[in-house]
Parts: C-alpha cells; sequence; structure tokens
C-alpha cells in the first residue's frame, strides 16, 4: 500500500509515519505544505491512502480537508485529531474524509484504521463516539 501523510514533523505525525514504515509493503511519503500539491497530485493515482494530521495546520480542519480533495478528489482519507465527541468529528466526515482516529491511538488501531478506510469503508475510531 502507498500511502500520503499529509502534515509537519510534528510528533505525532512522526510517530504515524514510524508506525506506518513498520509495515511490510506499505510505503509512506510525507508532504506538508497544503499549498503545493502540483507535484503531488501529478502521482494521485499511485496513493492508495491519504492520511492527515489535522492538528499541525493553522486552518480549520474543514478546510485542510477540502484543499486536500481539490487535489485527491476519489482517494480515500483518513484524518487524525484530537476530537472526542461524534459532534466535533462528523463535520470532518462531511467534509470529504472517509475516516476518523483520534491522534493517541495505538499500533493496532492504526493499522484496523488504515485498512479499513483504503478499502472505502468509513471508519471513526474516537474513546467517545
Amino acid at each position: 500500500m502507498h500511502i500520503l501523510l499529509v502534515g509537519k514533523t510534528s510528533s505525532i505525525t512522526t510517530t504515524i509515519q514510524t508506525m506506518l514504515r513498520s509495515i511490510d509493503d506499505w510505503s509512506t511519503q510525507l508532504h506538508s505544505d497544503l499549498n503545493d500539491f502540483t507535484k503531488i497530485s501529478q502521482e494521485k493515482s499511485d496513493f492508495d491512502l491519504l492520511i492527515a494530521n489535522l492538528e499541525d495546520f493553522r486552518r480549520s480542519s474543514t478546510k485542510v480537508i477540502s484543499q486536500i480533495r481539490d487535489h485527491f478528489d476519489v482517494t480515500p482519507l483518513l484524518v487524525v485529531h484530537s476530537y472526542h465527541y461524534s459532534a466535533l468529528i462528523e463535520p470532518l466526515i462531511t467534509a470529504g474524509a472517509t475516516g476518523y482516529i483520534q491522534n493517541d491511538m495505538s499500533d493496532s488501531k492504526l493499522i484496523k484504521a488504515v485498512q479499513k478506510v483504503a478499502s472505502g469503508t468509513k471508519c471513526i475510531i474516537a474513546e467517545s463516539t
């Protein structure tokens, strides 16, 4: 599986990248500039999944999702944030995310979410939902 991880080099994004790279046959490419998807979007058919750490950006989460969707309209998108409540998570799904996982996820929960979302299945993993 070829994954595009959208985020900066925060500890959460770095941890996600490390978790994903530990899986055989999965490759991860990090991209941190929401304003320049030009080169990356030319490769969009190569990505099986997008993962975005929404907390890495100083924009509203729904705007980040919309900006990603402008360049990758059909690739499944798993978003990461600290939200626990469905009232905060549902707008992310409405904005175009295929799935959601809290930023304090375990390896096994991340792998489960990645597999579900990559197959096109909606997946929300949060303690209070």
